[in-house]
């Protein structure tokens, strides 16, 4: 009687460990039916909670899922790498930025000093041009020597700024270039040809690479036509 008590204990207690494992099983179904019909991601961590299989249909349907995860996981993998990719591209981008900002600050570091002296050398350049008609009318010499030394202080000013990379925009013998050059007057039925350069009214200058301002020109227009 004891035997069969036991028996049945023994059975009961298997009966009870194969409704666990069914339902388990029917537990990871329901997981596995859910993700699908919801169309959510299949978590890689979800693998954990598969149970091992106990027929091939079951083996067929976990590897299904575990096939799934993975893909998910590729896809989340290949679109994390895309964003760490633009993030690593867009701060490389800003690193070459910063680092020509602070080169050409430094290149054109004098550009606004070299931009307030034009104007002095413009007033030299006015009063030589405009001193050699009372020159030949001064009996004494005085004028002339006085001229002469504002032309050596001209000319030793347009050094330094050529020392510090200024350059004065050419117009003798050129024709009109409109990246140098700024017309302000034409002059029609001229025996040269269109386009060359007359007259330079103000001089142009560049720093280093940078238009600081062009020349004020007159240019010639042989047919006549503006």
């Amino acid at each position: 009687m004891d035997d069969n008590k036991r028996d049945e204990n023994d059975l009961s207690s298997e009966d009870n460990e194969n409704m666990a494992k069914d339902n388990e099983e029917d537990i990871n179904k329901k997981d596995i039916n859910e993700h699908e019909e919801n169309g959510t991601l299949l978590d890689i961590a979800d693998l954990d909670g598969i149970s091992e299989p106990s027929s091939l249909p079951e083996a067929v349907e976990s590897l299904n899922y575990i096939k799934k995860a993975f893909i998910n996981l590729k896809k989340e993998f290949e679109e994390l790498n895309e964003k760490y990719l633009k993030i690593l591209a867009d701060s490389e981008n800003f690193r070459k930025r910063i680092i020509r900002e602070k080169e050409d600050s430094l290149k054109y570091s004098n550009e606004n000093l070299v931009k307030d002296l034009l104007p002095i050398l413009d007033y030299l350049d006015l009063a030589i041009n405009h001193s050699a008609s009372y020159i030949d009318n001064d009996v004494s010499g005085n004028l002339k020597i006085f001229v002469d030394g504002v032309k050596m202080a001209n000319n030793e000013f347009i050094k330094v700024l050529l020392n510090h990379g200024v350059k004065i925009v050419e117009t003798e013998n050129k024709k009109f270039d409109p990246n140098f050059h700024e017309v302000v007057e034409i002059v029609k039925d001229s025996a040269e040809p269109e386009g060359k350069i007359l007259e330079e009214k103000r001089k142009g200058y560049i720093y280093k690479d940078r238009l600081l301002r062009p020349s004020l020109i007159r240019i010639s227009k042989p047919d006549g036509k503006c």
